[in-house]
C-alpha cells in the first residue's frame, strides 16, 4: 500500500513539474506571483478560480487518471485565453497530446489578457463533467465489457452486454497512469491506447468477498505477451473452478475438486457427435428456433451425415428427441492415452477430458521441488519473481500469492487453465453483476445491424438469470420521458 502511494506522489510530483515548465509564461501574463506558480495544488487552485471551475475540481488532482485530464482541461482554458478559438491549435493540441502548450509557452507571443476580463468558461461543462464522472465509474467502480466468444456458452451468450462490478474481490487500483479513457490496450491494430514507462505498483482494496468457487471472474489473461503491465493484458471471462490449496481432477470431461464431483449446473456445455441416416440435420431450425449456434458439418458417406454440435444436457436430450432418423448422439471425449497439444503443463500426458490431478498454489505453503513438478512449477516463476538460476538451490518454493483454476462452460470450446495455466490473484479484475443488453447478432460478420435481434429475455437480467429488471426499465424511461416532455420551462 504504501509503495503504491509513494509512486502515485511521485507521478503528481513530476506531473507538477510539467505543469510549471509548460504555464509559466501564462501565469506571469495573467499576473499570478512567481512564489504561487511553485506551490503544488494551490497552483491549480488559482486557475480554477480564474476560470470560475468549481472548486470541488481540486479532488480530480488527487485521483489516479483523472489528474491528467483535468491538467489537459486547464491547458486548453489557457491556450484560449491568449489565442483565438480555431481547430488548428485544438488540432495541434491534441495530436501532440498537449505538448503544444510548450511551444506557445516559449516560443509564441501571447498578448495580456487582465484577469477580470477572463469570461466565465461554460461551454458543454455539463458533458464534460458527465465524462469525467463516466470515467471515474468505469475505472473505480464498474465497468462494462461485451462477450466476443462462445467459450461460457450457455451462461454467457456471444452479444451479451455485462457490467463488472470492479470491488466485490477488492478495488485493484490502476497501474499504467497514463492512457487514453475509455480504452483498454489497443487504440487500432498494435498501437497501444497507454504509455509504458509509469507503471505503478500492484495495491488491492479490501475485497467486499473473496472469490469464491465456481464463481463467474474476469481477469487479465497471465499469458499476453502483447502488454507485460498486468491491468492492459487482455480481459478473460471464466468460471473459477479451483481455488487456492484446490486438488483439479477430471475424468471422461468430468470435473473432480478435492476429489468431489462438481456441483452440477444445466448450462454446462460438451462437444456432441451426432450421426444421421437419409435426411440431413435442419440447420436453420436449430439455430433460429432452438438457439444453437456452434454446428460444425463433418460431411456425408452413404447416405448418412455426421455433425459435431455444442449442447448442454438438456439441448441434447431435446434434439435426439426432435429428429427421428438420429442414428446416435454422444459425447466426444478424447480417450485417456491421446495427448493433446498446448495442454498445461507442457510434457505432460493429459488432454482437456483426462486432466491431473494438479494442485493449486495457494499463498505460504512451501512445495517440494522435485523433478516430477518443475515443469508445473516453472510456469509460476515469473509470477513469483524467482530466478531459475535461484531453484537450483532450492528444495521448498514458497509461494507469494493465491493462484485460481480457470474453465469455460463451454468445455469443448474454451481456452482456459487447461491450456495455459493458473490465474494470479493480482490479473483478478472483478465479479459480472448485470447483463444490461444481449444481441444475437451474425457471428460471421457481426457488424451488420440489419442481422441484429434482441434478447428480450436476457436484457436487465442478472448474471445468474434469477432476477429481471426489464419491467422496472420501461417503467423508469416512462416516468422520465413523460417529466421531460410535460416539464414547465
Amino acid at each position: 500500500m504504501h509503495q503504491y502511494f509513494i509512486f502515485n506522489s511521485i507521478f503528481l510530483f513530476l506531473e507538477h513539474v510539467i505543469h510549471i515548465l509548460g504555464t509559466w509564461n501564462f501565469y506571469k501574463k495573467l499576473g499570478i506571483k512567481s512564489w504561487k506558480i511553485f506551490i503544488p495544488i494551490y497552483n491549480i487552485f488559482i486557475l480554477l478560480r480564474i476560470y470560475k471551475r468549481s472548486i470541488w475540481w481540486i479532488f480530480l488532482l488527487l485521483i489516479p487518471l483523472t489528474s491528467t485530464i483535468l491538467i489537459f482541461i486547464l491547458w486548453m482554458d489557457l491556450i484560449y485565453t491568449f489565442l483565438k478559438k480555431t481547430k488548428v491549435n485544438l488540432l495541434l493540441f491534441f495530436l501532440s497530446a498537449g505538448l503544444y502548450i510548450y511551444y506557445i509557452n516559449f516560443f509564441k507571443k501571447i498578448q495580456f489578457l487582465k484577469i477580470e476580463n477572463i469570461k466565465k468558461k461554460e461551454d458543454h461543462i455539463g458533458i464534460l463533467l458527465a465524462v469525467i464522472l463516466s470515467f471515474i465509474t468505469h475505472t473505480y467502480i464498474v465497468q462494462p465489457f461485451v462477450i466476443p466468444t462462445s467459450s461460457m456458452e450457455r451462461t454467457l451468450l456471444v452479444g451479451d452486454f455485462i457490467l463488472v462490478s470492479k470491488v466485490h474481490y477488492g478495488l485493484r487500483m490502476p497501474m499504467s497512469p497514463i492512457s487514453i479513457p475509455f480504452t483498454h490496450n489497443n487504440i487500432f491494430g498494435n498501437i497501444k491506447s497507454y504509455i509504458s514507462i509509469f507503471q505503478w505498483p500492484y495495491f488491492r482494496f479490501t475485497p467486499i468477498q473473496s472469490v469464491q468457487r465456481n464463481d463467474i471472474v474476469v481477469f487479465n489473461f497471465p499469458k499476453d505477451s502483447n502488454h507485460k503491465i498486468i491491468d492492459r493484458k487482455d480481459h478473460y471471462i471464466k468460471r473459477c473452478v479451483g481455488l487456492p490449496g484446490d486438488l483439479i481432477l477430471i475424468r471422461k470431461g468430468i470435473l473432480f475438486v478435492n476429489y468431489k464431483k462438481e456441483k452440477f449446473f444445466s448450462e454446462k456445455q460438451y462437444a456432441y457427435f451426432i450421426k444421421t441416416e437419409n435426411i440431413p440435420l435442419n440447420i436453420e431450425y436449430l439455430k433460429n428456433q432452438m438457439d444453437i449456434e456452434d454446428i460444425e458439418f463433418f460431411g456425408e458417406k452413404n447416405d448418412e451425415y455426421f455433425y459435431q454440435i455444442m449442447l448442454n444436457e438438456k439441448k441434447a436430450s431435446q434434439v435426439q428427441n426432435l429428429f427421428e432418423n438420429i442414428v446416435f448422439i454422444k459425447k466426444d471425449i478424447l480417450p485417456i492415452h491421446f495427448k493433446e497439444h498446448y495442454i498445461f503443463p507442457n510434457h505432460s500426458n493429459w488432454n482437456r477430458d483426462f486432466f491431473g490431478p494438479l494442485h493449486v498454489p495457494k499463498k505460504g505453503e512451501l512445495i517440494k521441488l522435485s523433478s516430477k513438478n518443475i515443469h508445473i512449477y516453472n510456469e509460476i516463476l515469473t509470477y513469483e519473481k524467482v530466478k531459475k538460476l535461484d531453484l537450483i538451490s532450492k528444495k521448498y518454493l514458497k509461494i507469494k500469492n493465491n493462484y485460481y483454476f480457470m474453465m469455460g462452460d463451454n468445455r469443448h470450446n474454451s481456452s482456459d487453465s487447461r491450456y495455459w495455466g493458473f490465474v494470479p490473484e493480482d490479473h483478478i479484475v472483478g465479479k459480472p453483476i448485470f447483463i444490461w443488453m444481449s444481441i444475437d447478432w451474425d457471428r460471421e460478420n457481426p457488424l451488420n445491424i440489419f442481422m441484429w435481434k434482441f434478447r428480450w429475455d436476457r436484457i436487465m437480467r442478472t448474471i445468474e438469470g434469477k432476477h429481471s429488471y426489464l419491467s422496472l426499465f420501461f417503467l423508469f424511461s416512462f416516468v422520465y420521458s413523460f417529466f421531460f416532455l410535460f416539464k414547465k420551462k
